[in-house]
C-alpha cells in the first residue's frame, strides 16, 4: 500500500518491432483475404471476382454498366455500410458465362475507374451445397425448409395477391362478428361451402388491397401481368397473420438496413417494404424467406421495377394528390377503350412530320387516344425512317368520321393527307398505355372461367357469380366418359354486360377456390341471325366469283378446241 492505494508491479517486456513487420501489419488484411482465396476455384471455372479499391461512392449500378459490356451477369452484391451508408470499397460480381469473366478480368484488373486503380481477384464461390443437405443428422422438415429458402428467390412461385386462407377466416370472423369456426364449417346448403365464403371474402379483401395501395402511390398495372423485370430493393411479404401491426412489419425488416416506404393495407395480411439499398434488400430476403412469423411462413416476393409511381425522395401528399386526380381523369376518359371503327389510315404524310404534329392537326375533331407515324429502322445509320403514312385513332367513333369529312385532303407539312378507315388492331404500345384487363376478347355477358378445381361443383360456382348480378346461365361441361367429374372450366352468363364486367373486374385478381387461382376470360359469343347472315353471303359472293373465274376459263378452252378442229 502506499498512501492507502494498492500498486501493482508487472514485468516489462520490450516488443521488437521492426520498420518491416509495421508495414507488413498495414496490408495484414488484404493478406488474409488473398491468403483465403488460395484454394479457391479460377475465375474461367467460377466466374466470380471479387473487386476491391472501390471508390465509397460507387453504386451497383454503376458496376453493371461496367461489367456488362463483357456478358451478362446473374449477381452485382456492393455491401454497404450501415453508419456511413456508403459503399466499403470492394464489390462481387458474378457473371452468367466463365469466358466473360475471363475477358472482364483481364482487361480491368489494373485499371482506373472513378480514380482508382482497380484489384480484381477470383472470388470465391458459394458453398450452398451443404446449406441445402441440412447435414446428415437433419430432419427431412429442416431439408426441406433450406430447399424451400434457397429457391425462395425463383419466380416460378411467386403470386403477388396470395392470402392464407386462415388470415382471410380470421378477418371476416372480426367483420361481420361471427366465430371463425362459423366461416369455415357454417351451413354448406345450396353450394354456400367454406370454400366459396373463403373465395368471396378474399375477393373483397383483395379489392380494399388494390384501393389501399393505389392511394399510397402503387402502380396497380405493374402486378396485373408478369413483370418483365424486377425491382432490386422493393419486397412483398405475404402470409402475415390477421391485424399485423406495421410497426413489427418494420422492425422486422430495419436488422438489415434502412427502410424507405412500408405499406401495409387494411387488415395487415400483405406488406409492401421499400430498401435504401438493393444490398441490404437482398440481406433481408435471403435471411427472412419462409422463416417463421407468428407460427406461419414468411413468404417474400421481389416486387416489379415499376411498383412506386414517385421515387421515395419525391414522394408528398401534394404528388398523391395529384397521382389521384390525374388517374380519376385516365380512368373516366379511357373507359373500355377506343370505340370500333374508331381508327383513319393517313396516307401521303411528309417525310418530315412527326407524332406529335399529326396529333396537333387532327386534335380539333375530337380526343385522340393515340397518332403515330409509321417508321422502319435504316439499315445504314440505324436511324428511324418515316414510312409516309400513318395511323390516328379517337376515343369515339364520331370523332373519327367527323375527321374523315373535314380532314379529308387538308395539308400538313405541305402534303395533302388521304384519309381512309382502318381496321387496324391497336399496338403493342397502344395497349400497354391504357389499363390492361384480364381478358381476351371483347366484354359481354358471356365470361369463361379456366382452372376450376375438380371438386368444385355447379352450385358453387354459381355461388360465387351470382353475388355480382342476376345469371342467364351457368354450364360446366363433363366430361365425355361419362365419369361424372367435369373438365376444369365453366361458362358463365350474366343478364347484364355492366354486372359481367364487375365480376371479372374483381374476381379476375387472385381468387382461388379450393385452392386452386381462377381464371377468367371473355367468352366468344353465339352467332347471331344478322351475323349468320352476313357471313353467308360473303360466302356466295366469293363462290359466285370464282364460279364466273372458272365458266370463263371452260369457255376460252372450249373456243380453243374448235380452232384446232
Amino acid at each position: 500500500l502506499w498512501e492507502g492505494h494498492q500498486i501493482f508491479v508487472s514485468k516489462y517486456e520490450k516488443k521488437n518491432e521492426t520498420k518491416e513487420e509495421s508495414k507488413k501489419g498495414v496490408n495484414q488484411k488484404w493478406k488474409e483475404q488473398e491468403d483465403g482465396m488460395a484454394d479457391a476455384e479460377t475465375v474461367g471455372e467460377s466466374g466470380r471476382i471479387f473487386v476491391r479499391n472501390l471508390s465509397y461512392t460507387v453504386t451497383e449500378d454503376d458496376l453493371r454498366l461496367m461489367f456488362e459490356k463483357f456478358g451478362p451477369l446473374t449477381e452485382v452484391n456492393l455491401p454497404i455500410d450501415k453508419i456511413t451508408r456508403r459503399s466499403k470499397g470492394f464489390a462481387f460480381v458474378t457473371f452468367m458465362m466463365p469466358e466473360h469473366a475471363v475477358k472482364a478480368f483481364s482487361d480491368l484488373d489494373g485499371s482506373t475507374y472513378q480514380g482508382r486503380l482497380l484489384h480484381l481477384i477470383p472470388g470465391k464461390v458459394r458453398d450452398d451445397n451443404e446449406e441445402a443437405d441440412g447435414g446428415e443428422g437433419s430432419s427431412y422438415k429442416k431439408k426441406k425448409a433450406l430447399k424451400d429458402k434457397k429457391e425462395a428467390g425463383s419466380s416460378h412461385n411467386w403470386n403477388s395477391l396470395f392470402l392464407g386462407s386462415s388470415a382471410v377466416a380470421d378477418l371476416m370472423s372480426d367483420k361481420y362478428g361471427v366465430d371463425k369456426a362459423d366461416v369455415v364449417l357454417g351451413d354448406s346448403d345450396k353450394g354456400k361451402t367454406a370454400a366459396v365464403r373463403l373465395a368471396l371474402g378474399e375477393t373483397q379483401i383483395i379489392q380494399e388491397t388494390k384501393k389501399y395501395l393505389e392511394s399510397e402511390g402503387v402502380r396497380l398495372e405493374a402486378f396485373e401481368q408478369p413483370p418483365a423485370k424486377r425491382s432490386k430493393n422493393v419486397i412483398i411479404a405475404k402470409n402475415l397473420p390477421a391485424h399485423t401491426p406495421a410497426d413489427e412489419i418494420r422492425e422486422l425488416f430495419e436488422k438489415f438496413g434502412v427502410l424507405g416506404r412500408v405499406l401495409l393495407p387494411p387488415g395487415g395480411i400483405t406488406a409492401v417494404i421499400e430498401f435504401a439499398e438493393p444490398g441490404e434488400a437482398r440481406a433481408a430476403f435471403t435471411n427472412l424467406a419462409y422463416t417463421r412469423f407468428h407460427n406461419t411462413p414468411l413468404y417474400l416476393e421481389w416486387a416489379p421495377e415499376d411498383t412506386f409511381s414517385t421515387p421515395f425522395s419525391e414522394s408528398s401528399s401534394n404528388t398523391k394528390a395529384e397521382m389521384k386526380s390525374d388517374h380519376v381523369e385516365t380512368s373516366e376518359e379511357q373507359g373500355d377503350g377506343p370505340e370500333a371503327n374508331s381508327t383513319l389510315f393517313v396516307k401521303n404524310v411528309n417525310f418530315d412530320t412527326t407524332d406529335d404534329s399529326l396529333k396537333a392537326h387532327f386534335s380539333k375533331c375530337g380526343k385522340i387516344h393515340s397518332c403515330n407515324v409509321a417508321t422502319k429502322k435504316d439499315p445504314r445509320s440505324g436511324n428511324k425512317l418515316s414510312m409516309g403514312f400513318g395511323f390516328v385513332t379517337f376515343w369515339t367513333k364520331a370523332a373519327a368520321e367527323k375527321a374523315l369529312k373535314e380532314m379529308q385532303h387538308s395539308r400538313l407539312d405541305d402534303h395533302a393527307l388521304e384519309l381512309k378507315r382502318s381496321n387496324r388492331a391497336p399496338d403493342k404500345d397502344e395497349s400497354k398505355s391504357s389499363r390492361k384487363k384480364r381478358k381476351d376478347g371483347d366484354p359481354s355477358t358471356k365470361i369463361l372461367v379456366r382452372n376450376v378445381a375438380f371438386q368444385a361443383t355447379k352450385d358453387e360456382i354459381m355461388e360465387i357469380f351470382k353475388t355480382y348480378g342476376e345469371l342467364s346461365g351457368v354450364r360446366l361441361p363433363r366430361k365425355m366418359s361419362g365419369t361424372g367429374s367435369h373438365r376444369g372450366f365453366a361458362f358463365i352468363e350474366f343478364a347484364a354486360k355492366s354486372d359481367a364486367k364487375k365480376a371479372m373486374a374483381e374476381l379476375s385478381g387472385s381468387t382461388h377456390l379450393y385452392g386452386r387461382r381462377l381464371v377468367l376470360e371473355w367468352a366468344e359469343q353465339e352467332e347471331t341471325l344478322d351475323s349468320l347472315r352476313k357471313r353467308t353471303a360473303e360466302q356466295f359472293n366469293a363462290g359466285s366469283m370464282s364460279a364466273g373465274k372458272r365458266k370463263r376459263f371452260e369457255i376460252a378452252d372450249a373456243s380453243t378446241n374448235e380452232e384446232n378442229e
